[in-house]
């Protein structure tokens, strides 16, 4: 009975062991394929470390003695053909593209790289002129005439001499004849001159060749200069309205001993000129660079528009420049006219600005005259109105810094009186102001 017994157990036991060795086998591999599963792919690259498909079913495994690589255990045939099969599919879609070349700024101009390009892409393909206009090989052409001899520079200019006036007013191409102006000899000024001479009221009107003429005011012989004013002067007036022109008109004030036909075209247009956004600059001009004896008629055209022109948007620009530098007689006037409206000038975008500047150069009667205006007993108070308006607290900062100590302590009683509810944002500016100058 006990044999019976050991013997079964025996059987029983050779059993369990044979089903625990599979058992540990199978759940040997269901690790080995999990870990495997979740191993993460990072990105396509992966795909492409992986071998291809071998045709012998007996060599499928893949050791590897690198740790980052995890592909250590054998990859079933499909899963494998699935990877090959998308990563080959991914690798169809790349597409080589050629590098983008953007120009750089060595050597000179550009890359020597692109210099070379553009000088071997060459005459063959592209006249000189046609190359001037374009944005990189002008800059090429300029500087190939800048840094050669005579007889290249005659090669360049004897290629683009027929196209000057085309090329004058192309936006890049007017460069090239800026700088040939600039870096020539005085025949071929003489050369370029004449050919453009018949053509100059039409390149003062337009955007590229207006800055043409302004070169060659600066490079040519005064007779040229003379012969080239003599030319525009029926269409000054014009000039001075139009937004290229007035710049031309401009460099004959600022190079031209023979313009002061200019100052009596803005005296008999006055009105119209010194509201002018373009037309208030060539007013201006003239009363910068001419002497003052040249312009007392100007300065009596203009002295009964100061009023006016101190609220004009362009006009102001007039009147601060006679404030600044014009004769003792306008700057007497124009304080008439502040003196006695205060409180208009000060409230205006425009006049305020104007205020600001006689108070900075007036006299100490002057201050004294405004202060005592300022201090009427009237409803509303004129102080209070100032110092709360957003244009009059700047010219109130600028009034007490110019006062004395005396009309300074009066101004700051006056506002005591004045409740706290009464002060706007600009009023609390003004209060801050105080608050800093009582520091020092």
């Amino acid at each position: 009975m006990q044999e019976t017994e050991q013997s079964e157990k025996d059987m029983i036991g050779s059993l369990l062991d044979e089903n625990e060795s599979e058992c540990s086998e199978f759940r040997s591999s269901i690790t080995k394929s999990q870990q495997h599963s979740q191993s993460p792919i990072k990105s396509f690259k992966d795909f492409k470390e992986i071998p291809p498909v071998l045709e012998d079913a007996n060599q499928q495994e893949f050791p590897s003695n690198d740790p980052n690589n995890f592909y250590f255990t054998v990859q079933s045939a499909f899963i494998q053909q699935k990877q090959h099969s998308m990563s080959h599919e991914f690798n169809q879609y790349i597409i080589s593209q050629p590098p983008i070349y953007y120009p750089s700024y060595q050597d000179g101009f550009f890359s020597q790289k692109r210099t070379k390009k553009l000088q071997s892409s060459t005459d063959q393909e592209q006249s000189i002129s046609q190359q001037c206009q374009d944005q990189y090989a002008s800059l090429i052409i300029q500087q190939s005439f800048i840094q050669g001899n005579d007889l290249q520079r005659d090669k360049i200019f004897k290629a683009i001499k027929d196209d000057l006036l085309l090329l004058s007013k192309h936006k890049f191409a007017n460069y090239v004849i800026q700088k040939i102006i600039e870096n020539c000899n005085q025949n071929i000024r003489t050369l370029i001159f004449e050919q453009l001479h018949p053509y100059i009221i039409e390149m003062c009107y337009d955007k590229f060749g207006c800055r043409v003429i302004q070169k060659l005011l600066d490079f040519i012989q005064n007779h040229q200069k003379i012969k080239l004013i003599q030319s525009i002067k029926n269409q000054v007036l014009n000039l001075i309205f139009d937004q290229c022109g007035n710049h031309v008109i401009q460099k004959i004030i600022d190079l031209a001993s023979d313009a002061e036909f200019i100052i009596d075209i803005v005296t008999n247009n006055i009105d119209h000129i010194v509201s002018h956004p373009y037309g208030c600059r060539i007013a201006q001009k003239c009363l910068e660079t001419f002497p003052n004896h040249n312009l007392q008629y100007l300065y009596i055209s203009l002295i009964p528009l100061c009023e006016k022109l101190s609220f004009c948007q362009y006009g102001n620009y007039i009147v601060q420049h006679m404030i600044n530098q014009g004769s003792p007689k306008g700057f007497e006037v124009i304080g008439k006219y502040i003196k006695a409206r205060i409180l208009e000038f000060s409230q205006d975008k425009y006049a305020s600005i104007v205020a600001q500047k006689y108070i900075t150069l007036a006299s100490d009667d002057d201050i004294a005259n405004i202060c005592k205006s300022l201090m009427n007993d009237c409803f509303p108070p004129m102080l209070l109105i100032l110092i709360n308006n957003q244009f009059g607290n700047y010219v109130m900062q600028n009034f007490y810094s110019k006062c004395n100590d005396k009309q300074k302590e009066q101004i700051q009683i006056q506002i005591h009186k004045y409740e706290d509810h009464q002060f706007t944002q600009y009023g609390r500016h003004f209060l801050q102001f105080l608050a800093k100058c009582n520091a020092f």
